[in-house]
Order: structure tokens, then C-alpha cells, then sequence
């Protein structure tokens, strides 16, 4: 099955929960009259009566959560990124991903906010079905809707991965609730997100997760695997670099000290290699981390959810 014939047979009207009845060049008009406008075959299906997301931003390529200027190919971007010692880094990422890729071989994916790492996921799960998404156009998705409000049928995908999603969500809890509706009966849920990390893509950043405070938005999923991907090392590389950059208010000033702050503290990271990322200790202060649902249907009280935190390996 091609992306178009999976979208055409499990689209639906977010309003109205009805189905696609046609997939045409410059719309997609569904069974209840409803239609949602096409762009270069990127159905952009949001309702505007309840999402802070406008349509009319989106097909003009207004920059939202993402702006593509900062991921341009160019000199400083190169240097920052190719030259300067990163401040952070995910010592998991690969070995996560490669694992879940074997795991969900000629499956459905869904990635919510891929953003710049579109060819990363292709890639990488070049044996499923993916399905990538964003509230932009700024990387050219497969699909564009807010994921309050996810446009698909119930139970469409085997997996679904929101990798620093829940952040930048006015209401995390109705988009858990989406994405527990969404993921088949034990299929899995990736959800990354940050704990120690400074204010980022405003106005679009709206919450900061704990253990607890992201393990109860899943109540109907049990918590298959967990861990502190950048670790507590990170956070303070980050932060200690944030808060030379701050005391400065000229661009060229905030460079430099940019420049200074990465050589300064690069190199704190590693020490998050000497910790366990699977412990009490580990989910305390880490810069981000990880959790990994099943969903089984089965409800959850407050107490139950809450119980997990003892469960921690010390």
C-alpha cells in the first residue's frame, strides 16, 4: 500500500470523525461535505475552530513551531553544528531507533512533529509504512495537522513516535488521549520529551515533563520501557551555556559567547556515560527523557498510575 492509498482509506474529518471520499490534487473532501485544501499532495487538515493553527499560515509557509532559516546549509550553521562540540547528546538515539525499525518491520508509523528529521525516519524505518507529520510545511511532511486533533481512524498505526512533541502542545493531555486512540491494541507509543531545558521555538512552548507527570497522560497504556536519553550532565552544559549567552544582548556579543560556551562546556556531557539512565537517580534532573507505552485498553486509576514511580530500579 502507498502513503496516498493509506491516507485516502484512514483519513478522517477531525470534526466530524467521518471518512475520505476523495483524494483530489488540490483538496481532500470527505463523506460529511467537509473539505481540508492540498499542497504539493500535503493534505493540511486542521480545525480551526478549536487548534491555535491556521490554515492560511500554513499554506503561506509561515514559520510555526519550526523555521527552516535556522537549518539552512550555511556557513554559521555548518560551523555550529559540524565544528563546535555539541553540549548534549541522546548516547541511545541510534540503538533505540534501530531496535524499534527491526521491531516494526512492514508496519504503520506514524511520526507526529518530524520536522527536519523527515529523511531520518524514512530511513531508518525504510521497511514500514511511515507516515510523517508537523503543524508546518516547513520541511515538507506527509501530512499537516495539530495533534490535538489527529485526523486518522481509530487504531490506524502499529507505532506512533512524538519526539519532543509534548512540549510545544497547548493541552498534552487531549493529545495523549489522540494518540492513545490513534496506536493499535498493543502497539507502542514513543514519546520524548525535555525536563531541564531552556524556553524554546516561542511562542509555541508550553510545558516541561516529570516521571510521574508524563507517565499519568497515559493511562490506558501500560509503560513497556523507559530512561533519561540526555542526562543530567547535559542539562547543566546547557544551562551554564544559556546563562553566559544571556548576559548579553548584542547578536555578534551572543555569538562569540556562544562560541566560548560550547568549548567550556562541551565536553560535561560525557560524563552522563557514567550513570545509569534506568534508575530513581537518573529521572531526578536529566536534560530529556524517554517513555515507551503498549497500549492494553486497560484503565488506570490516579493510585495505580502514580505506583509506577515505585517501580524505579535504584
Amino acid at each position: 500500500m502507498t502513503k496516498i492509498e493509506f491516507l485516502k482509506e484512514n483519513l478522517i474529518n477531525p470534526s466530524t470523525g467521518k471518512g475520505c471520499k476523495s483524494f483530489e490534487e488540490n483538496e481532500v473532501i470527505f463523506e460529511c461535505g467537509g473539505k481540508s485544501d492540498v499542497l504539493n499532495n500535503i493534505p493540511i487538515i486542521i480545525d480551526e475552530s478549536t487548534s491555535i493553527f491556521k490554515s492560511k499560515d500554513i499554506l503561506e509557509k509561515a514559520p510555526t513551531t519550526q523555521n527552516s532559516n535556522y537549518r539552512k546549509d550555511n556557513f554559521k550553521n555548518t560551523f555550529r553544528k559540524k565544528i563546535l562540540p555539541s553540549l548534549s547528546k541522546d548516547f541511545s538515539f541510534k540503538k533505540r531507533y534501530t531496535e524499534l525499525a527491526k521491531q516494526f518491520e512492514n508496519k504503520r508509523i506514524l511520526v507526529i512533529g518530524a520536522g527536519d528529521k523527515i529523511d531520518f525516519y524514512n530511513e531508518i524505518f525504510k521497511n514500514a509504512l511511515v507516515i510523517t507529520s508537523d503543524v508546518h510545511l516547513q520541511f515538507s511532511p506527509d501530512l499537516v495537522f495539530d495533534a490535538h486533533q489527529i485526523p486518522f481512524q481509530n487504531a490506524s498505526f502499529d507505532l506512533i513516535i512524538a519526539s519532543q512533541v509534548l512540549e510545544h502542545t497547548f493541552k498534552p493531555w487531549i493529545v495523549a488521549n489522540e494518540l492513545q486512540r490513534v496506536v493499535k491494541i498493543n502497539g507502542f507509543l514513543l514519546v520524548e520529551v525535555p525536563f531541564n531545558f531552556p524556553y524554546h521555538s516561542p511562542p509555541y512552548d508550553f510545558f516541561r515533563f516529570t516521571f510521574t507527570g508524563l507517565r499519568s497522560l497515559f493511562h490506558k497504556c501500560s509503560l513497556h520501557n523507559y530512561e533519561a536519553s540526555e542526562g543530567s550532565a547535559s542539562a547543566v552544559a546547557t544551562f551554564n551555556s544559556q546563562f553566559l549567552i544571556d548576559l548579553f544582548k548584542n547578536r555578534y556579543l551572543r555569538m562569540i559567547v556562544l562560541f566560548i560556551s560550547r568549548l567550556l562546556f562541551g565536553w560535561l556531557k560525557y560524563i552522563d556515560l557514567l550513570k545509569s539512565r534506568k534508575n530513581y537517580f537518573s529521572m531526578i534532573s536529566p536534560m530529556g527523557f524517554n517513555m515507551v507505552f503498549t497500549r492494553d485498553e486497560k484503565e488506570r486509576t490516579n493510585e495505580e498510575l502514580l505506583n509506577e514511580f515505585y517501580k524505579l530500579k535504584v
